[in-house]
């Protein structure tokens, strides 16, 4: 487990219909109706290869974006990826679950002016329907979508398509489509006590 911190997100929208009086019994909002999120991703060490999946919020964005969700806690991907005896260079694979900016925001750091790949070294994995998706969404979820964490990854090379419900050998990676209700939720879970 690589923890990257904590944020916070408006409780109504992570619950969608969900009653706040359901939800807050196990997930306590503070007085702005603001819901406390681990920023967790997964680092696989397989052979020669070692896969991180997801990568966090990332630090490139200014005062007023961070500003809204409240980044707090002692931990980043840099501590963590150090305290499990590795550094950004080692990670071989970056799958991206989805393309929230508090999944894939960490794919892309700031250098100067441009925006450029965190793990020179990865082969960064999604799929291209959720791609497309992510490049050109609805005005509902634009916000969700930063292109400055997804465009450079697609300008660099270094991004290849998982097909879903297909196993390849050569990537030995499977993703299984799950139900668009099931899809917000993927990958993303609150603070555990």
């Amino acid at each position: 487990m690589i923890d990257t911190g904590f944020f916070k997100l408006d409780g109504g929208a992570m619950f969608g219909v969900v009653p706040k009086t359901i939800w807050e019994k196990r997930h306590a909002p503070d007085a702005n109706n603001l819901c406390t999120w681990a920023m967790r991703c997964l680092l696989v060490e397989d052979g020669d290869r070692l896969t991180l999946i997801d990568n966090g919020i990332g630090d490139k964005q200014d005062a007023k974006f961070f500003g809204h969700y409240d980044l707090h806690g002692d931990d980043s991907l840099d501590g963590s990826l150090k305290k499990a005896g590795f550094s950004k260079d080692d990670i071989t694979d970056v799958l991206l679950t989805h393309l929230h900016f508090d999944h894939c925001g960490g794919s892309i750091i700031r250098e100067g002016e441009r925006f450029v790949p965190a793990f020179k070294n990865a082969t960064y994995w999604s799929n291209e329907y959720h791609w497309r998706w992510a490049t050109k969404p609805n005005p509902r979820e634009k916000a969700s979508f930063l292109t400055e964490n997804i465009l450079p990854i697609e300008e660099s090379g270094q991004l290849k398509f998982v097909k879903i419900g297909r196993r390849s050998a050569e990537e030995n990676i499977y993703l299984r489509e799950y139900p668009a209700q099931h899809r917000r939720f993927h990958g993303e879970r609150p603070p555990m006590p």
